[in-house]
């Protein structure tokens, strides 16, 4: 027995209905579309024309084209500048950034104190550490403005060197860091002055590393060697301690330029002008 064809239920009927005049209104709407495509580019090709006719001054006007099409369209200038930042705002960011980091660097350059000679101060001695900004001062009085910034400036390197073994050796960590300052200083161009006390003799070799100072102040009863001796001048005086108070190893001297340096022109001007100030120190000091 034949069984019979299920009919569609009332609510399947409808959603068909519904399914097909969707259909028939996308497709009007795709013709309509269509239709409105090739009248736009029909249109925009003869107003291409009647512009380039415009132009060539084949014809003085059009009925196909509004006035004011086929010229320049006048912007105004808050327009031009919007436009200018919208197409421009990648390149106008990376310009700012740069802008940034330049303002920076000449402001660090502007305030900056360079200075004009470097002097490492290698002793654990109390008093002297004490009295460093007056020892900065002290130098301060001797140097002339080297690097042309308009400011006479000394800058001390404090680097502590005992010759207590013991309490090198307790002070752990502290005393490596001296030493790798000290090495580090040596390696560079910078500090050609030191004001120390024998103590650091061992780690410098300074036979090999200073200048023999006789060479430059041959007369001079304080100079020996590579060191010219601060316990009998008026170096305390004029630091605020009393004469006794400076240790009888108390000695300036310079470093000699060394070629194995990464800038031999920048080490050698530094050592000339560590010569030079204490050259006026020499002078000042050496009152026999």
């Amino acid at each position: 027995m034949r069984k019979k064809k299920k009919s569609n239920g009332f609510v399947d009927t409808i959603r068909q209905i519904n399914n097909q005049e969707e259909l028939r209104k996308q497709e009007r709407f795709e013709k309509y579309n269509e239709a409105q495509r090739e009248k736009f580019g029909q249109q925009n090709a003869e107003e291409k024309i009647e512009v380039l006719k415009l132009k060539q001054g084949v014809i003085d006007k059009s009925d196909k084209i509004a006035p004011g099409d086929g010229k320049d369209k006048k912007y105004t200038k808050s327009e031009k500048f919007r436009n200018f930042i919208y197409h421009n705002k990648w390149w106008l960011g990376i310009a700012s950034f740069c802008a940034i980091i330049a303002a920076f660097l000449v402001y660090d350059t502007l305030t900056t104190i360079r200075s004009d000679v470097r002097v490492m101060l290698l002793s654990d001695d109390d008093d002297l550490q004490i009295h460093k900004n007056q020892i900065h001062e002290f130098f301060n009085s001797y140097v002339i403005d080297y690097n042309e910034d308009g400011r006479n400036y000394t800058d001390i390197v404090f680097i502590p060197i005992s010759y207590d073994e013991g309490k090198n050796i307790s002070s752990g960590g502290a005393y490596e860091n001296s030493l790798s300052n000290l090495s580090n200083q040596f390696q560079l161009g910078e500090c050609m002055m030191l004001l120390a006390d024998s103590a650091v003799d061992v780690y410098i070799e300074p036979e090999n590393t200073l200048e023999n100072l006789e060479v430059y102040f041959p007369d001079c009863p304080y100079v020996d060697g590579y060191r010219f001796y601060l316990k009998d001048t008026e170096f305390a005086e004029r630091i605020g301690l009393e004469p006794e108070d400076i240790p009888d190893d108390l000695y300036i001297a310079v470093r000699k330029v060394a070629s194995n340096l990464s800038s031999y022109e920048t080490n050698k001007k530094n050592h000339d002008n560590a010569i030079e100030t204490l050259k006026a120190v020499v002078r000042d000091l050496n009152k026999n």
